[in-house]
């Protein structure tokens, strides 16, 4: 059987290149590229003469190539379909995760705050706060959908809720 298809109302991709992560990233997978070179070029660094080479190696592949190459990689992607919500963290997520319309009961823009982890309304926001779009659930649960444009996914999601 072939599967409906479905239109994409709207669509995002959230680059996550945050300075926090960049260096959290980047200093030890540039000490561990220091490494490397100076122990090729001029022997092992003082401080490491007692870790073996082939330890260095495994460290330089998972923090100095793996880690900044998957940062580098990671994008947040939301789609409004017709038939639903779809989120996909690429490349930790390998399909979309769906969250069909008839269990969607509120759809709202509010501000989060993700050192407290409280929200507020939007009047009140600041510079530390980040809008999100809130759906409440009919099981009660809340889920928080992070957003560039928050005013556009969620009239886009109450525009395909209404249609469904």
């Amino acid at each position: 059987m072939e599967q409906p298809k479905t239109c994409v109302i709207y669509r995002e991709v959230q680059d996550l290149h945050n300075n926090f992560f960049l260096v959290s990233v980047l200093y030890p997978a540039l000490l561990l590229w220091y490494i490397e070179i100076h122990s090729l070029v001029f022997g092992k660094p003082s401080g490491v003469h007692n870790v073996p080479g082939t330890y260095l190696f495994v460290l330089w592949v998972i923090f100095g190539l793996f880690f900044p190459l998957v940062f580098y990689c990671t994008k947040h992607i939301t789609e409004v379909r017709s038939d639903g919500i779809y989120i996909r963290l690429i490349p930790l997520d390998l399909s979309f995760k769906k969250i069909p319309f008839h269990i969607v009961e509120e759809c709202k823009i509010k501000v989060y705050d993700p050192l407290t982890g409280k929200e507020s309304d939007v009047l009140q926001a600041s510079k530390k706060v980040n809008p999100v779009v809130t759906l409440k659930l009919i099981s009660g649960e809340r889920m928080l959908i992070s957003s560039r444009k928050p005013e556009e996914l969620c009239s886009a999601i109450k525009q395909a809720a209404a249609q469904y």
